[in-house]
């Protein structure tokens, strides 16, 4: 199973031909987690692979803004509600961390 860098945009020009894109900041950083690979999946090009093929997801940063509701980005939403797996206090604390209510 390989690890995902979604790549939901680019950074400027500039810091493209310097230091690469955001996946490639992503992939540096990660190094060899466990052996496993990184692919890199655009959304808003490439179809999105099913969950369980992964072993997990780094999301780039986008000049985007979710509040535009782009389909490619609504897609991205329900993909990452299908992928994202807490239990118990675990889903708890994933919704505290997403910015919703818990009670």
């Amino acid at each position: 199973m390989s690890l995902c860098a979604l790549k939901v945009g680019a950074t400027f020009p500039a810091l493209v031909a310097r230091f690469g894109g955001f996946e490639d900041w992503i992939i540096q950083r990660l190094g060899p987690v466990q052996g496993r690979t990184v692919r890199v999946i655009d959304p808003r090009s490439d179809a999105l692979p099913d969950p369980a093929s992964l072993a997990g997801v780094v999301i780039t940063g986008s000049h985007a803004m979710v509040s535009d509701r782009a389909p490619w980005s609504e897609a991205c939403a329900a993909w990452l509600a299908a992928a994202v797996l807490g239990i118990c206090d675990g889903h708890q604390l994933l919704a505290h961390a997403l910015g919703g209510a818990v009670g």
